[in-house]
This record gives C-alpha cells, sequence and structure tokens, in this order.
C-alpha cells in the first residue's frame, strides 16, 4: 500500500508492506504531527491506486476513517464510534485540502491503526470498525 500525507509524497508515497511497517508510520506521525495538527493521510494500493481508498485523519490519540472503493454509497463510508465521540462534524487536511467527517466518526487511534493494518491485509473496508454514512 502507498501512503501520502505530504507534499513530497506525491511524488515518493511511504510504502507500507507490513504491520510492524504500520505500526512505526503511525508513532513516526503522531511524534511528528502533534495533537491539534488534524493530519489527512491517503492509503491506497500500490497496484491498483483508483480500486479503493482509505483516509485517515489523525489529531493526537485520536482521529477518524473514510473508505471508498466499488461498493460504496456516493460519500462513502465513514468511521463510527461505538460511544459518542465528536458531536459536531471535525476537519482534518491533506497539505491545504481539508475533508469533513461527521459527527461520532472519531475514534482512538490504536483502532485507526488497526483498521489500515486491516486494509493493508485484506485490501477491503476494515471490518475492525462500525461504519456510516452521511447524505
Amino acid at each position: 500500500m502507498n501512503v501520502y500525507y505530504e507534499r513530497q509524497h506525491t511524488a515518493d508515497p511511504v510504502v507500507i508492506t507490513t504491520p510492524d511497517v504500520v505500526r512505526d508510520l503511525f508513532t513516526d506521525v503522531r511524534a511528528k504531527y502533534k495533537a491539534g495538527t488534524a493530519l489527512l493521510m491517503t492509503v491506497v494500493p500500490a497496484d491498483a491506486p483508483w480500486a479503493s481508498e482509505l483516509t485517515v485523519g489523525i489529531d493526537g490519540d485520536k482521529g477518524a476513517l473514510r473508505y471508498a472503493g466499488e461498493d460504496s454509497p456516493p460519500t462513502g463510508w465513514f468511521s463510527k464510534s461505538v460511544t459518542p465521540s465528536n458531536p459536531e462534524s471535525v476537519v482534518y487536511y491533506f497539505v491545504t485540502a481539508d475533508s469533513e467527517f461527521p459527527p461520532h466518526a472519531e475514534l482512538a487511534v490504536t483502532e485507526l491503526e488497526a483498521a489500515v493494518i486491516d486494509y493493508l491485509t485484506t485490501g477491503q473496508r476494515p471490518s475492525s470498525i462500525e461504519w456510516q454514512t452521511v447524505r
């Protein structure tokens, strides 16, 4: 899988190949981008970047997910917390572009990491979390 979260990744993406590499990526990103940054990462299959996409927002110890693939509704699938989380929509940023996530989309960063590992190993929408749609 290829990961994009900084401008230079357009030409040189971060490549994740194992669960340990995913864990290292999360450690590095959280060390570099402190809470309040609301960073957005895009994860796509290296061999078929248009087949599906997992977007990962990270803000300190929490974040949100959006999955888009052939079986997705028009706006995609958004993570859904099993306990109430963000009561309002939240915005995460990819370089200078922003993406809005619906209420109750924020999860613990450990859940985000597990979902990325699930996506890496299956190539499908992660089943380790609950999902919601928006209109």
